[in-house]
């Protein structure tokens, strides 16, 4: 009879684990199950074993040493019904090649090019905004990395679409939930189902931007006209005799557009909250804005100079980790630490609870972004903190992530500080896809006070 870590009953872990509306549940098991047992801890669910790991050695081993052993778990594989294969959903072999051809989009050169979109779109935002204007900032940052991915990524103008990409990406995301649950893939067959005719109804709008983006595209580089954005590159990619089908830019196209605006706003979205609780640290990062770049817009080579403003993003990731949960499924069995994860056994790494492990964090629950820059994180082990993952899966296009969190809260703060609206003392987390607000953040454009 195999040997496994101690971990909570069925019972347990079928309360714990059930999505419900909006998986809210799932990371409060996970904390409960790793501040009761441990650096890793198993429980059954039917047929399945699943692990917990807890610990930054034994993460490694699960994105690094021991990679080729797992591939993604079953909740990444139901994303594919929107994003189809592409990098963030696939697997192996393919995996691997769509990464080779996408990588050069993501190269410094190319994400220091796109840094002057990304602050000229922040700069007219904050240009827009007035005095005592309450803003949903959750809204308006989406908006915003929303044209700026569509601008440096794909070349392209989606402001007129805005609204309904926001509407589709929400129904879709909505929808994940119950696609996680036992019935899932029943209900992908069931298309009267309301929760399914929604999903269905997202994905073809999605599908109609992307596929006349796409086209778009296709015409421009027909007619000689050549662009530095992803989707040019993709469409012109080669692998030896190789290209990708339609179908493969499809889903790229998607995977890139969709991840590459949704968790760089829902990062700002957060950091503005915790600046607007935190007026000191508001403060600070004024400054140093103050004393960088004076009275102008900041540009890509600001960035190594902008110390408290990446500690302001740095511990937001901290806090609120937009890829806020890793699993991965053993193809064989797999050794990790002592214990031996069976195939098909199911192994977890939560960034939400890795992050504010009380073993590796002075105060885990405090927002103190001087943590990255007194010395504190010196020495901390690898996987105490991977806001955009590990190994060859590392997420693509975390500089463009900094680059772009940076440059916007830079950009912004310049001009604004933010206050919480009134009667807002705490915001909800809803961790679906990705770690998003379960409300609207209303904030009130306070202005700059005098700085002493």
């Amino acid at each position: 009879m195999p040997r496994f870590p101690a971990g909570p009953g069925p019972l347990a872990a079928f309360r714990g684990l059930m999505p419900g509306p909006d998986m809210s549940r799932i990371p409060a098991f996970f904390a409960a199950t790793a501040a009761g047992y441990g650096p890793v801890a198993s429980w059954a669910l039917g047929p399945r074993r699943f692990f917990l790991l807890n610990d930054p050695a034994l993460i490694e081993e699960l994105l690094v040493t021991r990679a080729g052993a797992f591939i993604k778990s079953r909740g990444v594989q139901r994303l594919q019904r929107l994003l189809g294969k592409g990098l963030l959903t696939s697997n192996g072999a393919l995996h691997l090649r769509q990464r080779r051809l996408v990588q050069p989009a993501f190269h410094r050169e190319r994400i220091a090019a796109y840094a002057t979109a990304m602050v000229d779109r922040a700069d007219r935002f904050a240009a827009g905004i007035r005095p005592g204007d309450m803003l949903a900032i959750d809204e308006a940052m989406y908006r915003l990395t929303l044209g700026i991915a569509a601008e440096t990524l794909f070349g392209a103008d989606v402001d007129a679409e805005a609204g309904t990409i926001g509407h589709a990406l929400d129904e879709a995301m909505a929808g994940f939930p119950a696609a996680l649950s036992p019935i899932g893939e029943l209900l992908d067959h069931l298309p009267m189902v309301p929760i399914v005719r929604r999903f269905r109804a997202a994905r073809a709008a999605l599908d109609r931007i992307v596929y006349g983006l796409i086209e778009a595209k296709r015409a421009d580089l027909a007619a000689g006209r050549t662009g530095d954005d992803v989707l040019s590159m993709l469409l012109e990619a080669r692998e030896g005799d190789d290209t990708m089908t339609a179908e493969q830019i499809r889903d790229e196209a998607m995977t890139i557009f969709l991840a590459g605006h949704e968790t760089t706003a829902n990062a700002l979205a957060w950091a503005w909250w915790l600046l607007a609780q935190h007026p000191a640290v508001a403060a600070q990062v004024e400054r140093e804005l103050d004393a960088v770049l004076g009275d102008r817009l900041p540009t890509a080579a600001d960035v190594p100079d902008l110390r408290v403003t990446h500690d302001v993003i740095a511990e937001t990731l901290r806090l609120y980790p937009p890829a806020w949960v890793v699993g991965r499924e053993a193809v064989a069995p797999a050794p990790i630490g002592e214990w031996t994860i069976p195939k098909h056994g199911i192994a977890i790494a939560c960034q939400l609870v890795m992050h504010r492990n009380p073993r590796y964090w002075r105060e885990p629950d405090a927002f103190r972004p001087e943590r990255w820059s007194n010395g504190e994180t010196d020495g901390l082990p690898k996987f105490a903190y991977f806001p955009f993952g590990g190994g060859n899966r590392i997420c693509i296009g975390d500089s463009f992530a900094w680059t772009e969190a940076i440059l916007v809260l830079a950009t912004v703060a310049r001009r604004w500080r933010f206050i919480p609206g009134p009667g807002l003392a705490e915001v909800p987390t809803a961790p679906l896809v990705t770690l998003r607000p379960k409300i609207a953040i209303p904030l009130v454009a306070a202005g700059r006070p005098a700085l002493v």
